[in-house]
């Protein structure tokens, strides 16, 4: 963003918000530009992909922060220690840009990926990968504005018995707003055409919600998706599966609400790293098929708390 960008968002904010709001947008968004900075001169380059490593199936948390994942892992047997991973990205967009690049075509050839984040359509070329199942495509939520993890798990399930690909990768919404099992804040079960609301981590920053009760939310809504990789795990075959995530989700540390692209902490940047194993028990028989339905993508941009 440059100056001029700046100043025209600020006057918009202001004409749209108040002179308030718009002063505090303004000033966030001019922290945010320091920081992007300070990444870009001084930390850029040091993380790693995560086709740099050895695994059979991958299962990315969007938006997962370490510390809360850990505060739950005692009710899950197929987490156990937390070896942590420095991403390349604090945000999909950002992690996607920067994983699935030319040096890897050798390994997105053969890889299946399995998708509930919208952002493959800007940074995910389909013919350079095995298997491109874009879930969000034709099994939106429209109810919760999001896509729900049975959904994921289902076309993984099938896509691993079907195709047998080399690589599985599986790319869960949750824990990322809106939080399905405990929404907080108007306008979290589902996207409003006729209005915006900013996402929970942004209703902490408003004072609308305590941090406690944002963990709580946020909490129920890893839990919920744990279930589901539970599931997963079940049926499908693997020697090593990965849990980790394509970024953490900020509640206010240094300032940083949700998880803005480009930044250097380590809240966003320092992600889970899980490694387990899974057996085909045939415990589940999916039934949920692909179709052609896309939507609209800027109604699922709102729901997500990006419009």
């Amino acid at each position: 963003m440059t100056f001029f960008d700046w100043v025209e968002n600020t006057r918009s904010d202001v004409n749209k918000h108040g002179i308030r709001q718009g002063v505090r947008n303004a000033v966030y968004q001019l922290r945010l530009g320091l920081c992007r900075r300070y990444y870009n001169s001084f930390q850029r380059g040091e993380e790693e992909s995560v086709f740099d490593r050895e695994w059979d199936v991958m299962i990315i948390l969007d938006a997962c922060r370490c510390d809360l994942i850990e505060s739950v892992e005692d009710e899950y047997e197929f987490l156990t220690e937390n070896e942590r991973f420095r991403s390349r990205g604090t945000h999909s967009k950002e992690w996607m840009r920067r994983n699935f690049v030319p040096e890897y075509r050798d390994v997105l050839e053969n890889l299946a990926y399995v998708t509930g984040n919208i952002w493959t359509q800007e940074y995910v070329e389909p013919n350079e990968l095995s298997v491109l199942d874009e879930v969000w495509r034709y099994a939106w939520d429209t109810d919760h504005g999001t896509i729900l993890p049975r959904s994921i798990t289902e076309r993984a399930i099938s896509t691993y018995r079907e195709q047998d690909p080399e690589r599985l990768l599986v790319h869960y919404m949750q824990p990322h707003a809106p939080s399905v099992p405990d929404p907080i804040g108007e306008g979290m079960n589902g996207p409003r055409a006729d209005s915006e609301w900013r996402a929970s981590p942004f209703l902490l920053q408003d004072g609308e919600v305590t941090k406690k009760r944002l963990e709580e939310s946020y909490r129920a809504n890893l839990r919920f998706v744990l279930d589901e990789v539970e599931l997963l795990l079940e049926n499908v075959d693997a020697e090593t599966v990965v849990v980790t995530a394509d970024h953490g989700e900020a509640f206010g540390e240094f300032g940083i609400y949700e998880h803005p692209f480009g930044m250097p902490f380590d809240v966003l940047r320092t992600v889970p790293w899980y490694v387990t194993s899974a057996t085909d028990e045939q415990t589940f028989e999916p039934t949920l098929e692909p179709s052609q339905k896309h939507g609209d993508t800027k109604e699922k941009l709102r729901a997500l708390g990006y419009a």
